[in-house]
């Protein structure tokens, strides 16, 4: 049984820009999520922003990236796009003590995501920004936000 790929992009060469990536997501609210989860990690984390193929199986993808460690990486779509944020251990028992503070979509997500030996892979799919302020939590549970010098 073959499973549907998302409609992602599946272009490996030549690589879109920021610009097309927007094109593609298309819907206003998707690409205003995009935008506002782009600006909160340029921010908050001194990450590189890279914009990559992986694969044939997941299409274009842009990755915050720093000292060879992936803070999410996010998959353009149709009206959305998926973040894949990778929790280990620690980030799981930190996410089970707030479970409370979460949504039941989110909490649900985290549950039916299955522990394997390197880690919890969620996938989190947004079409507007309903879950994005609950998003950017559980991103700082990965890691915490850089101190601003005053």
């Amino acid at each position: 049984m073959e499973t549907q790929l998302p409609d992602r992009i599946y272009r490996k060469e030549p690589l879109p820009d920021m610009a097309e990536i927007r094109k593609f997501i298309k819907a206003a609210k998707a690409v205003k999520a995009f935008d506002a989860l782009l600006s909160f990690l340029d921010e908050n984390y001194n990450f590189e922003q890279q914009i990559v193929f992986g694969g044939q199986r997941f299409g274009v993808m842009l990755r915050y990236r720093k000292n060879g460690k992936t803070l999410v990486s996010i998959f353009p779509e149709k009206n959305a796009f998926s973040v894949v944020l990778v929790y280990g251990k620690k980030e799981v028992i930190t996410f089970e003590a707030h479970k409370e503070e979460f949504s039941s979509e989110m909490t649900t997500i985290f549950d039916n995501t299955p522990q394997l030996h390197d880690g919890r892979w969620m996938l989190i799919t947004l079409k507007d920004n309903t879950q994005l302020t609950e998003l950017e939590k559980m991103i700082m549970i990965k890691k915490s936000v850089k101190r601003r010098d005053s």
